[in-house]
This record gives structure tokens, C-alpha cells and sequence, in this order.
């Protein structure tokens, strides 16, 4: 029996984190969340997530941040980021590449497209 990639859902809406959730288990993914990047951080040391999907627009520490420490950490820096954000700027996605994310998805998006970006960003091993 494979183990379920683990993902870790970061965005401050209880709903946002919430319907990425349910997507998500619903294709057969194993999910944390955080609604907050203090909260995404201990998850990322404790939890050791697959990949770490971030909303770029939070409060007290943005997702720019939050990417930065994950990637300045040697324990955490393998794991994919891939960014949320509702920004559809060129800024935004030049930020998130240089913060250290994979990729970046603009909201709204589609749950394939979803499914579809993060199955492209995990690491091998956790999927055959």
C-alpha cells in the first residue's frame, strides 16, 4: 500500500484551506493545515509535508516569508512550494520564484488544474 503524499494547506480563509482540503482528500491526498505562516512553519518542522501549498497574502507574515524560511532551513528546504495568490501580476509569480517556490497558482483555479500542479512538483518518491 503506497503512503499518501502529505500536503500542507496554508492560507488564512478557513474556507479557502477547506475546499483545497476536501479536493485534495478527495484524490487520495493526506492533508495538513495552517491559517497562518507561524502556524505553517512548526507544521513544516513537525509534520515533514511532501509539499507546501501557501497563500501568498496573509496577515502578519506573507507567503513570500514564509517560503523564504522554509527554503533558508536545512531540515525543510527540499520540500516544494508551490504559491497561492489572488494577485494576477507578474510581480506576484517573480516574487514566488525568488522567495524559492516551485510555481505559482492564481486563484480562482480549477481542482485539476490544482491536482495537476501538485502531482508535477512532488518529490518522486512519493508517487508511482
Amino acid at each position: 500500500m503506497a503512503i499518501s503524499p502529505k500536503i500542507l494547506v496554508v492560507d488564512d480563509e478557513p474556507d479557502v484551506v477547506e475546499l483545497i482540503g476536501h479536493t485534495l482528500r478527495g484524490d487520495g491526498f493526506d492533508v495538513v493545515s495552517a491559517y497562518d505562516g507561524i502556524g505553517a512553519l512548526d507544521l513544516v518542522s513537525s509534520e515533514k509535508p511532501d509539499l507546501v501549498l501557501l497563500d501568498i497574502m496573509m496577515p502578519m507574515m506573507s507567503g513570500y516569508e514564509v517560503c523564504r524560511q522554509i527554503k533558508a532551513d536545512p531540515q525543510t528546504q527540499a520540500v516544494p512550494v508551490v504559491c497561492l495568490s489572488s494577485a494576477h501580476t507578474p510581480d506576484a509569480r517573480a516574487q514566488s520564484i525568488k522567495a524559492g517556490a516551485a510555481e505559482l497558482i492564481t486563484k480562482p483555479f480549477l481542482p485539476a488544474e490544482l491536482i495537476a500542479q501538485i502531482r508535477r512538483h512532488l518529490p518522486k518518491h512519493t508517487h508511482g
